[in-house]
């Protein structure tokens, strides 16, 4: 009887259908052990660009307060190492974040969350492999004495994500702060003037308390960017206005964007696909404009603002273009795609000739971008060349045939 019972038990088992997820764990697997450590990278962008997508989620997120005041107080100490050696100060910031809040616990729900959304209906089969990637990092060594956080790259890549929104929220912040230092005293409330008091001196919650208060201000602030934006999509249509791209920047949006780019004007006579192929070029641009990206765009925007060899429209437009892309990324990187007149110019006649080369092809190949490559090296510019570098890591999986 007992027999019978257990072989019933086996025959059950055998029977049973195997996990929706078997096909994808398994290859997760073998990219794990794939020696072209360039495809585990990709399956780790993949995941930051998902996790961008969901926004902040319980479980794929350290815990928000704790992250904020973490944060909060660990860069006051990095000032000077920020002036110094910024890579190195980012670094010291990852890992201390991550030895803070990448505990087992929340691996473990780290965990279960990304199979749970792996297993739900509606994702491709990038989405499912990055996710299982995610899934299988997350299950580190139980020896206590080989637990380090740092060297657990989905915790890098949960930093990542949050890291940049909590720098958008901070942003945001400033620019309210920004839009209210604009008015004229005489504008300003006793409250406005007391708010304005305190965010100068660190207090930046108290602002944002006033402005979510007064649904007058904030209708104000939102119809200033909104007619900031149209100014700079407008200027962009025109001949003369500079581009918003160095050309490192122009390169990696055309690689990465190329192909949703296409779908999009191909099917623009078709009203079921277009509005899919737009939200899916919405979706690429987002995941293009990584933190670095937006950090070095702002940083030049602003430096142009400042150029007193630049005529004084030309400073106000920079100006103009550093706060809407600031507030709008992806829609004024889409705008100036779009519609910009001008393309990215050199910074020497060299560079000039290589782009030119590059633009020559019909074809583009990680080939034709090294030469570009290390030109930027030779030239001093290892973020520009770091950033060809992906560029040249794209293509080797999304060659593109441009259309002469």
């Amino acid at each position: 009887m007992c027999h019978a019972a257990e072989d019933r038990a086996r025959e059950a088992a055998s029977a049973a259908p195997p996990h929706p997820l078997t096909a994808d764990l398994k290859a997760a697997m073998a990219l794990l052990g794939d020696p072209d450590v360039s495809k585990l990278s990709r399956a780790l962008e993949h995941l930051g660009a998902l996790l961008t997508r969901w926004g902040p989620t319980p479980q794929l997120r350290f815990d928000a307060a704790a992250f904020d005041a973490y944060l909060s107080k660990a860069l006051e100490s990095l000032p000077d190492t920020v002036e110094q050696n910024p890579a190195q100060a980012h670094r010291d910031l990852l890992v201390g974040t991550v030895r803070e809040f990448g505990t087992r616990p929340f691996l473990e729900g780290f965990r279960a969350s990304v199979l749970q959304r792996a297993s739900e209906s509606g994702h491709s089969s990038e989405d499912r492999q990055s996710l299982c990637v995610a899934a299988l990092l997350a299950s580190p060594s139980n020896k206590p004495n080989r637990f380090r956080p740092e060297d657990i790259p989905v915790l890098d890549v949960v930093f990542g994500v949050q890291f940049h929104e909590w720098c958008a929220q901070h942003q945001e912040l400033a620019s309210k702060f920004e839009a209210l230092t604009r008015f004229a005293e005489g504008d300003l409330s006793p409250e406005a003037k007391e708010a304005l008091r305190q965010a100068s001196e660190g207090n930046m919650e108290a602002l944002l308390q006033h402005v979510q208060s007064d649904p007058a201000l904030v209708e104000r602030i939102a119809r200033e960017a909104k007619e900031r934006a149209a100014r700079v999509e407008e200027k962009l249509k025109q001949p003369s206005t500079p581009s918003l791209f160095a050309p490192e920047e122009e390169l990696w949006f055309t690689c990465v964007l190329w192909e949703p780019m296409q779908a999009a004007k191909s099917a623009q006579q078709n009203e079921g696909t277009r509005r899919s192929a737009v939200e899916n070029l919405i979706r690429a641009v987002k995941a293009a404009i990584d933190s670095e990206l937006l950090h070095g765009m702002l940083e030049r925007l602003r430096q142009k603002a400042k150029d007193s060899t630049l005529d004084e429209a030309t400073r106000a437009f920079f100006m103009d273009a550093a706060i809407a892309v600031e507030a709008e990324p992806s829609r004024m990187v889409m705008a100036a795609l779009f519609t910009s007149s001008q393309e990215a110019q050199g910074r020497s006649a060299e560079e000039m000739v290589a782009l030119a080369d590059i633009k020559a092809h019909t074809n583009w190949t990680p080939e034709h971008f090294e030469p570009y490559r290390q030109l930027l090296e030779s030239m001093n510019l290892p973020k520009a060349a770091e950033r060809i570098r992906r560029c040249q890591d794209w293509l080797r999986e999304h060659p593109i045939a441009l259309s002469k």
